[in-house]
Parts: structure tokens; sequence; C-alpha cells
């Protein structure tokens, strides 16, 4: 039923709050009173439980809980007037779990208060609510690939770029290197490419000397052949 009861179940998500936040069912309560003096049919809970608790102290689980909540609260918000699905499953949930045998004491309970619940309306209204839910996990999930295509996109543009950059300094890399090991041998030939010049300036330097040393001194004896030979 799509309003809220504060005297009632307090709030159509209760129930289905309790199954993901408790690690125990509550104890199945009694049936609310049937507006008839006819008394409701007796809770015994017998199945296993659809929806069991969720494990505690895991992450995943925690985030599983979260998800949970959020999809109830959707349905809550599809819920329509009246007794149907929801309130049978809801009512099923408080009663200690959705077994055959809540399920079935809820539909029996809650169809005192509504005439209009009917097996085919809860057929009706579930299959709707699923079509409903399935409409808008589609809808997300088209939503989320899209956001995930986005992020791979992104991905494979930023790892082309960085592969391009990576590439363009290897080959720079490569370039230094061949120039680098270019100088080396330059700076290792350097002795040959300057040492001829070098022994031939020291060749000229020293037959320079020698010519000079020679003409300076025949010179000299020129001049002291003069101071003792020739009078005023």
């Amino acid at each position: 039923m799509a309003e809220n009861n504060d005297d009632g179940k307090g709030g159509i998500l209760r129930g289905l709050k309790r199954i993901l936040f408790t690690s125990e069912p509550d104890e199945a309560p009694a049936p609310e009173a049937a507006p008839e003096s006819k008394p409701a049919p007796a809770i015994i809970s017998g199945d296993k439980p659809v929806f069991s608790p969720e494990p505690t102290g895991d992450d995943k689980g925690e985030n599983l809980k979260e998800m949970k909540l959020r999809i109830y609260q959707v349905l809550e918000s599809l819920n329509k007037p009246g007794c149907d699905f929801f309130e049978v499953w809801n009512a099923s949930v408080e009663m200690g779990g959705a077994n055959s045998t809540n399920i079935k004491a809820a539909y029996t309970s809650l169809k005192y208060a509504d005439k209009t619940l009917t097996k085919d309306k809860l057929l009706d209204t579930g299959a709707y609510y699923i079509s409903s839910l399935s409409k808008i996990l589609d809808s997300e999930t088209v939503k989320r690939q899209q956001e995930k295509d986005k992020l791979l996109s992104q991905k494979e543009e930023e790892k082309t770029s960085l592969t391009k950059e990576i590439n363009e300094l290897e080959q720079q890399l490569l370039a230094i290197q061949k120039k680098l090991a270019d100088k080396k041998i330059l700076r290792e030939g350097i002795n040959q490419k300057y040492q001829p010049q070098v022994e031939s300036i020291e060749q000229k330097i020293t037959a320079g000397n020698q010519s000079v040393n020679s003409v300076i001194n025949e010179m000299q004896a020129v001049v002291s052949i003069i101071q003792k030979e020739i009078n005023q």
C-alpha cells in the first residue's frame, strides 16, 4: 500500500530493511488485528526464507546491502495504492521470511483489510514490479556501460598518447646515445688529428732556431773579425 501507517508496519521497507541489517530474523510478530471479528490465521514459519541476512564484516557484502536497500526504495516508489504483491511480500518478511507458509499467512491476513486482494492481483502486480525493476535495471546498465565505455576509451587514448611520447623519447635517446658515442670516438682520435701538426710546428720551430742561431753565429764571427782586423 502506498501510504505510510505509523501505527502499523511503520513503513513498507521496515521488514525488508531488517532482513538486510540484522544477522538473525526477529521473532515473528503477531498478525495485525483484522477489521472483522474473525481472527486472523496463526502465522507459522516453516519453509526456508527466500531472503536471508547478508554476511557482515565484508566490504563487498556491505556494498551489496546498500545496493539492495536502494533497490527496495525504488520498489517502494513504484508501489501502487492498495494491497498487492508488495504488501504481501513485505508482510511475509515481517513474519520471519518470505517462505510459502508466511506468504500464505500474509495474503490471508491482508485479504481481510482489502477485499480486492486476489491471487491474480498478486501475480499481475508482482509481474508489474518485476518488469518495472527490470526496465530500470536495463536503463541503469546501459548508463553504466556507457560510463565504462567512456572510461575505457579515455584509457586507450591516454595509453596511445603515452606510447607515442615514449617512442619519441626513445628515438631521441637513441640519437643522443649515437651522438655521444660519436663524440667519444672523436675524443679518442683527437691526438692522431693534431699530433702531426704539432710535431710539424715543433720541427719548424727547431729548424728555425737552428737556422737563426747559425746565421747569428756567422754574423758574430764577422763582427769579431771586424773588431780585430779593421783599423779606424
